[in-house]
Protein backbone atom coordinates (compact mmCIF):
# COMPACT_ATOMS: atom_id res chain seq x y z
CA UNK A 1 0.00 0.00 0.00
CA UNK A 2 1.29 3.44 -0.88
CA UNK A 3 2.36 5.62 2.04
CA UNK A 4 0.26 8.76 2.50
CA UNK A 5 1.85 11.92 1.11
CA UNK A 6 3.26 14.58 3.38
CA UNK A 7 0.72 17.34 4.06
CA UNK A 8 0.82 20.62 5.90
CA UNK A 9 -2.73 20.07 7.15
CA UNK A 10 -4.93 16.99 7.53
CA UNK A 11 -7.91 18.95 6.25
CA UNK A 12 -8.78 18.96 2.56
CA UNK A 13 -9.71 22.20 0.78
CA UNK A 14 -13.42 22.87 0.73
CA UNK A 15 -14.79 22.25 -2.74
CA UNK A 16 -17.95 23.87 -4.03
CA UNK A 17 -20.59 21.50 -5.29
CA UNK A 18 -23.27 22.30 -7.82
CA UNK A 19 -26.40 23.79 -6.35
CA UNK A 20 -29.89 22.67 -7.17
CA UNK A 21 -32.42 24.54 -9.20
CA UNK A 22 -35.55 26.29 -8.02
CA UNK A 23 -36.36 28.85 -5.35
CA UNK A 24 -33.56 30.41 -3.36
CA UNK A 25 -34.93 29.10 -0.07
CA UNK A 26 -34.68 25.57 -1.39
CA UNK A 27 -31.14 26.20 -2.55
CA UNK A 28 -30.33 27.77 0.80
CA UNK A 29 -31.46 24.62 2.61
CA UNK A 30 -29.62 22.53 0.02
CA UNK A 31 -26.47 24.46 0.91
CA UNK A 32 -26.77 23.19 4.48
CA UNK A 33 -26.87 19.55 3.39
CA UNK A 34 -24.02 20.05 0.94
CA UNK A 35 -21.72 21.71 3.45
CA UNK A 36 -22.57 19.13 6.13
CA UNK A 37 -21.42 16.53 3.61
CA UNK A 38 -18.16 18.49 3.30
CA UNK A 39 -17.89 18.51 7.10
CA UNK A 40 -18.12 14.72 7.06
CA UNK A 41 -15.29 14.71 4.53
CA UNK A 42 -13.27 16.94 6.88
CA UNK A 43 -13.65 14.40 9.65
CA UNK A 44 -12.32 11.72 7.34
CA UNK A 45 -9.50 14.07 6.39
CA UNK A 46 -8.56 14.03 10.06
CA UNK A 47 -8.07 10.28 9.76
CA UNK A 48 -4.92 10.71 7.65
CA UNK A 49 -2.82 9.39 10.54
CA UNK A 50 -4.60 6.02 10.40
CA UNK A 51 -4.87 6.12 6.63
CA UNK A 52 -3.46 2.66 5.88
CA UNK A 53 -6.00 0.74 7.92
CA UNK A 54 -9.01 3.04 7.57
CA UNK A 55 -9.48 3.33 3.82
CA UNK A 56 -10.98 -0.08 3.18
CA UNK A 57 -12.73 -0.35 6.54
CA UNK A 58 -14.42 3.05 6.56
CA UNK A 59 -15.00 3.88 2.90
CA UNK A 60 -16.59 2.12 -0.06
CA UNK A 61 -15.75 1.88 -3.73
CA UNK A 62 -19.33 2.70 -4.77
CA UNK A 63 -22.30 4.68 -3.47
CA UNK A 64 -25.39 3.11 -1.98
CA UNK A 65 -28.99 4.16 -2.46
CA UNK A 66 -30.30 5.99 0.61
CA UNK A 67 -33.99 5.17 0.56
CA UNK A 68 -36.94 6.73 2.33
CA UNK A 69 -40.66 6.24 2.50
CA UNK A 70 -42.28 7.91 -0.49
CA UNK A 71 -44.11 11.08 0.63
CA UNK A 72 -47.71 11.71 -0.30
CA UNK A 73 -48.72 14.53 -2.62
CA UNK A 74 -50.23 16.28 0.39
CA UNK A 75 -46.95 16.10 2.34
CA UNK A 76 -44.99 17.48 -0.60
CA UNK A 77 -47.50 20.29 -1.12
CA UNK A 78 -47.42 21.28 2.57
CA UNK A 79 -43.61 21.26 2.72
CA UNK A 80 -43.35 23.22 -0.54
CA UNK A 81 -45.80 25.80 0.77
CA UNK A 82 -43.60 26.31 3.84
CA UNK A 83 -40.55 26.80 1.62
CA UNK A 84 -42.39 29.39 -0.48
CA UNK A 85 -43.64 31.26 2.60
CA UNK A 86 -40.14 31.36 4.04
CA UNK A 87 -38.68 32.48 0.73
CA UNK A 88 -41.23 35.29 0.45
CA UNK A 89 -40.60 36.43 4.03
CA UNK A 90 -36.84 36.52 3.49
CA UNK A 91 -36.96 38.38 0.20
CA UNK A 92 -39.58 40.90 1.35
CA UNK A 93 -37.77 41.39 4.68
CA UNK A 94 -40.59 40.19 6.89
CA UNK A 95 -40.05 38.52 10.25
CA UNK A 96 -41.15 34.88 10.17
CA UNK A 97 -40.32 31.72 12.06
CA UNK A 98 -40.85 28.50 10.15
CA UNK A 99 -40.53 24.98 11.52
CA UNK A 100 -39.68 21.94 9.42
CA UNK A 101 -40.05 18.37 10.61
CA UNK A 102 -37.86 15.54 9.35
CA UNK A 103 -40.72 14.09 7.24
CA UNK A 104 -41.16 17.50 5.60
CA UNK A 105 -37.45 17.78 4.81
CA UNK A 106 -37.47 14.24 3.42
CA UNK A 107 -40.49 15.12 1.28
CA UNK A 108 -38.52 18.04 -0.17
CA UNK A 109 -35.51 15.81 -0.85
CA UNK A 110 -37.78 13.28 -2.54
CA UNK A 111 -39.77 15.63 -4.74
CA UNK A 112 -38.62 19.28 -4.71
CA UNK A 113 -36.35 20.20 -7.66
CA UNK A 114 -34.05 22.28 -5.46
CA UNK A 115 -33.12 19.18 -3.45
CA UNK A 116 -32.58 16.82 -6.38
CA UNK A 117 -28.80 16.73 -5.80
CA UNK A 118 -29.38 14.75 -2.60
CA UNK A 119 -32.17 12.51 -3.87
CA UNK A 120 -31.14 8.95 -3.13
CA UNK A 121 -28.09 10.23 -1.24
CA UNK A 122 -29.50 11.67 2.01
CA UNK A 123 -32.22 11.02 4.55
CA UNK A 124 -33.04 13.21 7.55
CA UNK A 125 -34.10 12.39 11.10
CA UNK A 126 -34.51 14.89 13.96
CA UNK A 127 -34.86 14.02 17.65
CA UNK A 128 -33.67 15.39 20.98
CA UNK A 129 -32.44 18.60 19.31
CA UNK A 130 -30.06 16.66 17.08
CA UNK A 131 -30.04 16.20 13.32
CA UNK A 132 -29.17 12.79 11.89
CA UNK A 133 -28.19 12.47 8.23
CA UNK A 134 -27.86 9.11 6.54
CA UNK A 135 -25.52 9.86 3.64
CA UNK A 136 -23.83 8.39 0.61
CA UNK A 137 -21.37 11.05 -0.56
CA UNK A 138 -18.16 11.05 -2.63
CA UNK A 139 -14.80 11.71 -0.94
CA UNK A 140 -13.22 13.27 -4.03
CA UNK A 141 -12.13 16.35 -2.05
CA UNK A 142 -9.68 14.42 0.15
CA UNK A 143 -6.23 14.61 -1.47
CA UNK A 144 -5.07 11.13 -0.47
CA UNK A 145 -4.36 8.21 -2.80
CA UNK A 146 -7.30 5.83 -3.18
CA UNK A 147 -9.60 7.90 -0.95
CA UNK A 148 -10.64 10.45 -3.56
CA UNK A 149 -12.22 7.74 -5.72
CA UNK A 150 -14.20 6.25 -2.82
CA UNK A 151 -17.45 7.01 -0.99
CA UNK A 152 -18.63 7.66 2.53
CA UNK A 153 -21.66 5.49 3.18
CA UNK A 154 -22.78 6.12 6.72
CA UNK A 155 -24.51 8.37 9.20
CA UNK A 156 -23.67 11.54 11.11
CA UNK A 157 -25.60 12.85 14.13
CA UNK A 158 -25.01 16.45 15.17
CA UNK A 159 -26.32 19.55 16.88
CA UNK A 160 -26.64 22.55 14.56
CA UNK A 161 -27.25 26.26 15.15
CA UNK A 162 -26.83 29.44 13.09
CA UNK A 163 -26.78 32.89 14.68
CA UNK A 164 -26.85 35.25 11.67
CA UNK A 165 -23.10 35.16 11.22
CA UNK A 166 -21.75 31.65 11.81
CA UNK A 167 -22.80 28.06 12.20
CA UNK A 168 -21.95 26.01 15.27
CA UNK A 169 -21.78 22.27 14.73
CA UNK A 170 -21.44 19.64 17.39
CA UNK A 171 -20.81 16.20 15.91
CA UNK A 172 -22.25 13.64 18.33
CA UNK A 173 -21.66 10.42 16.43
CA UNK A 174 -20.34 9.17 13.12
CA UNK A 175 -20.63 5.74 11.57
CA UNK A 176 -19.25 4.39 8.31
CA UNK A 177 -19.88 1.04 6.65
CA UNK A 178 -21.83 0.03 9.73
CA UNK A 179 -18.96 0.81 12.11
CA UNK A 180 -19.25 3.43 14.86
CA UNK A 181 -16.22 5.70 15.16
CA UNK A 182 -14.74 6.67 18.51
CA UNK A 183 -15.45 10.41 18.67
CA UNK A 184 -13.08 11.24 21.55
CA UNK A 185 -10.27 12.18 19.15
CA UNK A 186 -12.53 14.46 17.13
CA UNK A 187 -13.55 16.54 20.13
CA UNK A 188 -10.13 18.19 19.83
CA UNK A 189 -10.97 19.06 16.21
CA UNK A 190 -14.29 20.77 16.99
CA UNK A 191 -13.08 24.34 16.51
CA UNK A 192 -11.28 23.49 13.27
CA UNK A 193 -14.31 21.66 11.87
CA UNK A 194 -16.55 24.65 12.65
CA UNK A 195 -14.06 27.05 11.08
CA UNK A 196 -13.82 25.00 7.90
CA UNK A 197 -17.58 24.51 7.77
CA UNK A 198 -18.18 28.26 7.91
CA UNK A 199 -15.48 28.91 5.31
CA UNK A 200 -17.13 26.42 2.97
CA UNK A 201 -20.55 27.95 3.58
CA UNK A 202 -19.25 31.48 2.91
CA UNK A 203 -17.58 30.33 -0.31
CA UNK A 204 -20.81 28.81 -1.59
CA UNK A 205 -22.75 31.96 -0.78
CA UNK A 206 -20.34 34.17 -2.69
CA UNK A 207 -20.75 31.95 -5.74
CA UNK A 208 -24.56 32.07 -5.78
CA UNK A 209 -26.37 35.40 -5.70
CA UNK A 210 -29.80 33.91 -4.98
CA UNK A 211 -28.78 31.85 -1.98
CA UNK A 212 -26.66 34.71 -0.66
CA UNK A 213 -29.66 37.02 -0.84
CA UNK A 214 -31.74 34.50 1.08
CA UNK A 215 -29.18 33.92 3.83
CA UNK A 216 -28.55 37.64 4.27
CA UNK A 217 -32.14 37.79 5.52
CA UNK A 218 -31.96 34.81 7.89
CA UNK A 219 -31.50 35.67 11.56
CA UNK A 220 -31.20 32.19 13.01
CA UNK A 221 -31.49 28.48 12.37
CA UNK A 222 -31.41 25.73 14.95
CA UNK A 223 -32.36 22.15 15.52
CA UNK A 224 -34.65 22.16 18.55
CA UNK A 225 -36.66 19.22 19.76
CA UNK A 226 -37.80 17.39 16.65
CA UNK A 227 -37.76 20.37 14.27
CA UNK A 228 -35.43 22.53 12.18
CA UNK A 229 -36.43 26.12 12.99
CA UNK A 230 -35.56 29.07 10.73
CA UNK A 231 -36.25 32.72 11.60
CA UNK A 232 -35.91 35.59 9.14
CA UNK A 233 -34.64 39.04 10.11
CA UNK A 234 -37.22 41.44 8.79
CA UNK A 235 -36.50 44.98 7.68
CA UNK A 236 -33.95 47.08 9.52
CA UNK A 237 -35.57 49.91 11.53
CA UNK A 238 -35.44 53.25 9.79
CA UNK A 239 -32.77 55.62 11.03
CA UNK A 240 -34.15 58.61 12.98
CA UNK A 241 -34.15 61.88 11.07
CA UNK A 242 -31.11 64.06 11.55
CA UNK A 243 -31.55 66.89 14.01
CA UNK A 244 -30.64 70.31 12.65
CA UNK A 245 -28.00 72.17 14.59
CA UNK A 246 -29.28 75.32 16.33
Amino acid sequence: MDAPPTQTSPYPPVRSAATGTGCCCGMGCLTIFAVIAVAVALVFGGLWWMYAKSVDALTSDAPIAVTMEAPSDEQVAAATQKVEQLRTAALTQQVMTMEFTAPELNALIARHPSFSEFRGKARVAIANSELTLDLSVPLRDIPLPRVRSRWFNGSVRLALAYDENDFALGIRSLSANGQDLDMSFFQTMADEINTRFNEGFDNRQRENVQTNEFWENVRSMEVRGDKLIITTKGAEPAAPPATASP
